[in-house]
């Protein structure tokens, strides 16, 4: 095409050499057990040179009626070489094939490692589907590349400098007679070295992209029924699977044409070497025995020609599930330990009592990754230590975001937040966490029990005792005893078996069991009605041990008990004070939400009134 820079070649082995990092770094964390393997596999195709060269000399032992001691004694040869191969052959399986999936098993275990060193900014913009695509299919291909596909390479290799070696040995003539198509082979390799690469990487693509609908359909099943959408999303599902079959056949049409051609390529060396070769035997040049020798020569080189392809196909298929798992282990994530944390300060650090919950917040700024606009701008603000302090603010005024810098899920300067007077940034994010209990808007329980979902984080699930205590400080005692197996019930996927103020309550008892020094509830009582969530709410404020509590949430019910309301508006703090305060300032947003949601529950008891009142007779 015209416009188009050719591509340096060197280039090009730059570029593989850089994708196939990943590859090399496994090898030689590998290598012992690899170089096994690898001795035992070039002691099997040396050894494989000798039955040819033992067959030859059996064929001329008869044509020339020599002693039949002689086959005897290569029978014999023939017999310990065959057993030889066979403890080398277990050798390679055991050395080669055993340490990829070894390797597989590490490559697996660092990528789930590095996943959960991330920060949450990196999920926001990935598929659930692609990351489930790339610890299955891509963490096997680069396995399959290091055990089958090195294992094919290898033994290729060795092939082609050893049988060749006899071949001349017998007959310089005929083993170039026999090789005389060989210039083929690297042009047909570097074809469909390149045509895999490039349809491999689109079907994991694919894969990925069918795996992220699969998950998104098998989670908003309910949705999807509700919506009678099941037609639509049947031919989403479709297309998707069309896209994958037609990309896997496309991506099969070359891999499997690969080793037909190279198979095809070193039969015309055979075809050659029948006729020219007959020749010879047929006038003396060439013994029979040599002859018959070369035939089972060229057989054994039309294994190496598949293997080449072979080798190739899962070269490729590596290199391209290499970069992109590569690609996820640079991610960096963007909540680190302090890069001057020093071991003595890393020993002296706050423990998990050591937390007493006063924060600060000195002119706090935040932006999210990719957004012009400031999600919080330059906010100040003191919470003394076992306060509970309420935010309130429409949506997208900040609430979520706020709270969310707290726990570090999210990158804040250093000197614009503080607890206990000590930079945030200065605690190491394990203390950090195990004293906050948080509470997002998106709760997620695991279909575990409900005790293991309550113990979750603990080192052991809580007493009996203590999970009654529990369900009673988030009244949730009674509910949970009338489920089927009570504290022993099974949850569903994320808790689809319990109601949505049943998911809230126990989610917050989670967060509790922990006896944190802060208390994160972000929204976290929406789904509860107001007389639960009066009590729930008390019970938290007498318990033993109190903590900070910040509470964001919609309803003013919620938090008009609280010791200090905080009133955001498009990340600016605008109002704070207490209840009482805020809604004697006329005008203010506060009083404003406050007026408004008291009409509201005034017209719905209005309505609720005209529900029961009797109805006239003629009306």
């Amino acid at each position: 095409m015209q416009g188009e820079t050719p591509r340096s070649p060197l280039k090009g082995l730059r570029k593989r050499w850089h994708e196939s990092a990943l590859l090399r770094q496994l090898m030689w964390e590998y290598r012992r057990p690899i170089a096994i393997g690898l001795l035992t596999l070039v002691i099997v195709d040396i050894l494989e040179v000798i039955p040819p060269i033992l067959l030859k000399h059996a064929v001329d032992v008869v044509v020339e009626r020599k002693p039949l001691e002689e086959i005897w004694w290569m029978a014999a040869a023939y017999f310990f070489i065959t057993l030889i191969q066979g403890f080398c052959r277990y050798g390679w399986r055991r050395y080669l094939l055993r340490s990829s999936f070894f390797a597989g098993q590490d490559l697996r275990n660092r990528f789930s490692k590095h996943l959960f060193s991330l920060s949450p900014s990196f999920f926001d913009r990935k598929r659930l589907g692609d990351l489930m695509s790339l610890s299955s299919n891509d963490v096997e291909a680069v396995r399959a590349a290091l055990g089958s596909g090195l294992l094919v390479a290898a033994d290729a290799l060795f092939y082609f400098v050893s049988v060749p070696v006899a071949m001349l040995i017998l007959s310089p003539q005929l083993t170039l007679l026999a090789f005389l198509p060989l210039p083929l082979i690297p042009w047909l390799v570097a074809r469909n070295e390149r045509l895999i690469h490039q349809r491999f990487e689109k079907v994991q693509q694919s894969f990925g992209k069918l795996s992220a609908l699969a998950q998104e359909t098998l989670t908003g099943v309910r949705v999807i029924k509700a919506f009678a959408a099941e037609p639509g999303q049947l031919e989403r599902f479709r297309k998707a699977g069309q896209e994958y079959m037609d990309l896997n056949m496309s991506f099969a049409r070359v891999q499997s044409s690969f080793g037909p051609l190279l198979d095809f390529t070193m039969s015309l060396g055979l075809v050659a070497l029948l006729w020219v070769g007959g020749h010879h035997a047929l006038g003396g040049t060439e013994t029979l025995g040599t002859f018959v020798a070369f035939q089972r020569y060229i057989q054994k080189m039309v294994w190496p020609m598949a293997a080449v392809g072979m080798a190739v196909s899962f070269y490729q298929r590596g290199v391209a599930s290499s970069r992109r798992l590569q690609d996820v282990f640079d991610e960096k994530s963007e909540i680190l330990e302090a890069p001057d944390f020093s071991q003595s300060e890393l020993n002296h650090a706050p423990g998990p009592r050591a937390i007493q919950g006063e924060i600060e917040f000195r002119n706090l700024s935040f932006r999210y990754s990719g957004s012009e606009e400031n999600a919080l701008d330059r906010v100040s603000l003191v919470i003394p230590a076992k306060a509970r302090v309420a935010f309130v603010g429409a949506v997208g005024s900040g609430k979520s975001t706020l709270l969310s810098l707290i726990p570090r899920l999210y990158p804040a300067f250093d000197g614009s937040i503080f607890l206990d007077g000590r930079d945030l940034n200065q605690y190491r994010l394990s203390e950090l966490r195990k004293n906050i209990g948080f509470v997002g808007q998106d709760l997620f329980l695991f279909s575990e029990t409900v005790d293991q979902n309550l113990g979750w984080g603990l080192d052991e699930v809580p007493a009996r005792s203590a999970l009654l205590k529990l369900s009673e400080r988030v009244a949730l005692d009674g509910e949970i005893e009338r489920l089927p197996q009570g504290f022993a019930t099974l949850l569903g996927e994320r808790g689809v078996n319990l109601s949505g103020g049943q998911r809230q309550r126990l989610t917050i008892a989670r967060a509790i069991a922990r006896s944190p020094a802060i208390l994160i509830l972000d929204d976290a009582l929406s789904a509860v009605d107001t007389r639960t969530e009066s009590r729930l709410l008390g019970e938290l404020r007498s318990r033993e041990h109190r903590c900070t509590e910040l509470i964001a949430a919609h309803r003013i019910s919620s938090i008009q008990e609280a010791d200090w309301i905080v009133v955001l508006d498009r990340g600016r703090l605008i109002q704070q004070g207490t209840h009482q305060q805020l809604i004697s300032e006329a005008g203010g947003l506060y009083r404003d939400f406050y007026d408004q949601q008291k009409l509201e529950e005034e017209l719905a008891h209005y309505g609720e009134r005209a529900d029961q009142a009797p109805i006239a007779p003629g009306v």
